[in-house]
C-alpha cells in the first residue's frame, strides 16, 4: 500500500488533535510508521521545524490560528508564506515516500489556513494556488457546535462569536474543499471508531 495522508480540520477546541493522537496510537500499535503533521507549525510564518518523525506537539505549540486580527501587510505574508508551505509540503511527502512511511496524519491542513486567512481578511480568500494542495487520501471536517466547545475543559478564549464565524466559514468553502463531515459533539471513542471505519483501518 502506497503512503496515505488522512487530514482533520475543524474548530479550535473542536477534538482535531485527541483524534490524531488516536490514529497516530492505533496505526503504531500496528506497526505502521506514522508522521504526525500540524500544518500551522509546519509554516514558514512561524519558523517552526519539522524534524525526524514528526513536526512539534500539540503540547508545544504556539498556535498562531488563533489570532483574531491582522494587518493588510501580516495577511499580505500569510499568503506568501502559505504558497511557500504548500510547495514545501510536496517535497515533505516526497522525503517521507522514500523513507517508506505508511501514513501522514494532519492535525489541520491547508483548507484550515484559507479559512484562517478568510477570517483575518474579511472576505472570501481562494489562493491562485488551490489546485497545487496536495489533496489528502482521507480529509474530514470534525463538526463541532460552538457552545458544545465552550463547555469543554481548555475552551478557546476567543469566545463563541469567533467560533461561530470560523463555523461558517468552513460550512461555506466545503463546496470547494469537499471534507467528510463527521460529528465531533460525540464521545471521543464514537468518533475515533467511525474515522477509523472510513479510513478502512481495521
Amino acid at each position: 500500500m502506497s503512503m496515505q495522508i488522512i487530514s482533520i480540520s475543524g474548530l479550535d477546541g473542536s477534538g482535531k488533535s485527541t483524534q490524531i493522537q488516536l490514529l497516530q496510537g492505533y496505526l503504531e500499535s500496528g506497526g505502521k510508521k506514522v508522521f504526525y503533521f500540524h500544518a500551522v507549525q509546519f509554516s514558514v510564518a512561524n519558523f517552526s521545524k519539522c524534524t525526524g518523525r514528526t513536526c512539534p506537539s500539540p503540547t508545544d505549540r504556539n498556535d498562531d490560528q488563533n489570532v483574531m486580527k491582522a494587518s493588510w501587510s501580516k495577511i499580505f505574508l500569510r499568503k506568501i508564506a502559505f504558497f511557500i508551505d504548500v510547495h514545501r509540503f510536496k517535497m515533505l511527502v516526497h522525503k517521507l515516500q522514500r523513507e517508506k512511511y505508511d501514513y501522514i496524519l494532519t492535525d489541520r491542513y491547508f483548507y484550515d489556513m484559507i479559512v484562517n486567512i478568510s477570517y483575518l481578511s474579511d472576505k472570501r480568500y481562494i489562493p491562485f494556488f488551490f489546485t497545487h494542495i496536495t489533496a489528502p487520501d482521507h480529509k474530514f471536517f470534525l463538526s463541532t457546535e460552538p457552545r458544545d466547545i465552550m463547555h469543554r475543559d481548555n475552551p478557546p478564549s476567543q469566545g463563541i462569536p469567533y467560533l461561530e464565524k470560523k463555523d461558517k466559514l468552513f460550512n461555506e468553502y466545503n463546496s470547494l474543499f469537499h471534507l467528510t463531515k463527521i460529528n465531533g459533539n460525540r464521545e471521543k471513542e464514537v468518533i475515533f471508531e467511525e474515522l477509523k471505519n472510513m479510513c478502512h483501518l481495521d
